[in-house]
């Protein structure tokens, strides 16, 4: 089900399309590397689902750009690595990416998502 919210913010009222979560998101507060066809970037997994993550970055995204990712568990584990994702939403340095290119023997990002049992890849 899609919901069509106004955008109060500005004269001409315009309608934004929120569509639904597949997978609940899980808060977190983890170190993340991004590289795109510019370079690194650093910044921090804010919340974690088996379909993708919230981000906050030093660097700003475009929406429909395609990233990989490193993140790196709290607890000093191997790292996590996302070879593709794309970002689905953008606000300042905020951004939000679905998963596209995970192996499916990422346990490690399993781990990082708790006990989610239903994962797309």
């Amino acid at each position: 089900m899609k919901v069509i919210l106004p955008d109060l913010s500005e004269q001409k009222a315009k309608l934004h399309e929120i569509m639904p979560r597949r997978d609940a998101r899980k808060v977190v507060g983890l170190r993340v590397m991004i590289l795109d066809k510019l370079g690194l970037a650093s910044g921090e997994v804010t919340n974690i689902s088996p379909g993708g993550c919230g981000l906050r970055l030093t660097k700003r995204l475009r929406r429909g750009q395609y990233i990989s990712l490193m993140v790196y568990p709290n607890d000093r584990t191997a790292a996590v690595q996302i070879d593709l994702a794309k970002v689905t939403w953008v606000a300042t340095e905020w951004a939000g990416v679905e998963f596209l290119g995970v192996s499916p023997q990422n346990h490690e990002l399993r781990r990082l998502c708790g006990d989610q049992a239903d994962f797309p890849w």
